[in-house]
């Protein structure tokens, strides 16, 4: 039985797959089987598992299914893994060769620890680096299901080791987000409170940002963390009233820095009115409404 089960959602993403399956088959930690999940493609992605599936019969399986999702093909992975430890990796992003030796080390040496993660570079369609996001380590250790919540902490799945009994406990991804997204954060805030969670502080992945990406589109991911709060703080419960204020006022915040950084002002002043409205005394909704106000001002003349 492997170590780890490597699971990898595609769809329509064969031209990346390759380098995602290479990156994996050439890591420093080999104790592993790889699953390829097939969600639907209508390119050459079967074509090109074949290939694979060839060279390498006893260490990759292909599953193809209607497609449903990455919620539902990352389930559809766990349910057929075979490893103790589960890792992620989408099919268009990459692992360093370290990435799964650093994080089954951790894993090994403490049994309280049920999830382990690390940094990411962000990469283009053409592999060029663009930036590692600087981590607030501080946030990311522990038991830190507030953290994750208020999104202090950030979980970058293509880092992410943890146990397949930790998963299981906690239900594995909602189905519900499987077209939205936020389905990962969803499933580490039910995993946080239930084991230990620490993060290697160092690269460990490349994450492919891409036109198509899921996280680009800000409506989307606005109804996807609408969707996370009120399943954790539901309006009305007045014992999350305040955790649930500073959530929402987070979303309305990033959604108002994306729109400053497109130089809507007019939006970004909106949103950021918002973030006041659910949380007065956060301090940077206060300065980025000023700056955006201010900016409006200038342009509109």
């Amino acid at each position: 039985m492997p170590k780890v089960s490597i699971l990898i959602p595609s769809y329509n993403s064969a031209h990346f797959l390759p380098i995602s399956i290479e990156s994996a088959l050439s890591g420093t930690y080999q104790d592993f089987e790889i699953i390829v999940i097939d969600d639907g493609s209508s390119d050459n992605t079967q074509e090109v598992m074949q290939s694979f599936i060839k060279k390498y019969p006893h260490k990759i399986r292909y599953i193809w299914q209607e497609n449903k999702g990455l919620a539902v093909a990352r389930n559809t992975g766990i349910a057929q893994a075979q490893g103790e430890y589960l890792a992620l990796l989408d099919a268009d992003d990459k692992w360093l060769p370290c990435r799964l030796q650093e994080g089954v080390r951790i894993l090994d040496a403490d049994s309280s620890i049920g999830l382990v993660h690390g940094n990411i570079t962000y990469i283009d369609i053409n592999d060029k680096e663009i930036r590692t996001p600087k981590r607030r380590v501080q946030f990311l250790n522990g038991f830190i299901f507030e953290n994750i919540f208020l999104r202090k902490a950030d979980i970058a799945c293509p880092t992410v080791l943890f146990r397949r009994t930790c998963c299981q406990e906690a239900g594995g991804f909602d189905v519900n987000l499987s077209r939205l997204g936020c389905e990962d954060r969803d499933l580490w805030l039910r995993i946080a409170p239930q084991c230990k969670i620490a993060y290697i502080d160092k690269v460990l992945s490349f994450y492919r940002l891409t036109p198509q990406s899921m996280s680009q589109n800000i409506d989307k991911m606005t109804k996807a963390r609408l969707y996370v709060i009120d399943k954790y703080c539901p309006q009305d419960d007045q014992s999350k009233y305040s955790l649930r204020n500073r959530a929402l006022s987070k979303i309305f915040r990033d959604r108002g820095d994306g729109f400053l950084l497109q130089k809507d002002f007019i939006s970004a002043c909106q949103d950021y009115q918002k973030a006041i409205g659910y949380d007065p005394f956060a301090f940077w909704p206060w300065v980025n409404f000023i700056k955006s106000l201010l900016r409006r001002n200038v342009w509109s003349r």
